[in-house]
């Protein structure tokens, strides 16, 4: 993707991911990103969670999306159940190719650190650094786009 791409039409399609949670699960799954509205649209994923001590689970998520208005490149990320803002990803140019951005979100006593990164293979990876009296573990994901999930 240019940097001179909108990321949130971009983004817009079928994705398969994989995510790690080092010490807890593994993650294997899909997710899908559908207009709803000019500026608006819907990520819902499913995927099977493998966990670290054994079993797995299946779990959805589901975040909605809003464009940040020119010459802003990004969009706010809420919650589907709250509606409450969870990041706002404003993403710039890299030295070294591709598209970045962070973003903060304090929950109670937690701090949830981000950086998206959109490479030159057209993947996205997500990483999660969350830390908190009594959290404090990393996740990190991978997307791509139109796969199916292994």
């Amino acid at each position: 993707m240019k940097a001179s791409e909108s990321i949130f039409d971009w983004l817009q399609g079928e994705w398969a991911f994989v995510r790690e949670i080092p010490g807890y699960a593994s993650v294997r799954g899909e997710a899908r990103i559908t207009a709803t509205g000019e500026d608006t649209a819907r990520y819902e994923e499913t995927a099977v969670v493998s966990l670290v001590q054994g079993g797995t689970l299946r779990g959805t998520q589901c975040y909605l999306y809003r464009r940040l208005a020119p010459p802003l490149n990004g969009m706010d990320v809420s919650f589907c159940e709250t509606g409450e803002l969870f990041e706002r990803l404003e993403f710039s140019a890299r030295p070294e190719g591709g598209l970045e951005a962070q973003a903060r979100f304090l929950c109670a006593a937690d701090v949830y650190e981000s950086v998206f990164t959109v490479d030159a293979k057209g993947r996205l990876h997500a990483k999660h650094a969350v830390r908190g009296p009594r959290k404090n573990y990393q996740v990190e994901t991978t997307y791509t786009r139109g796969a199916k999930a292994e």
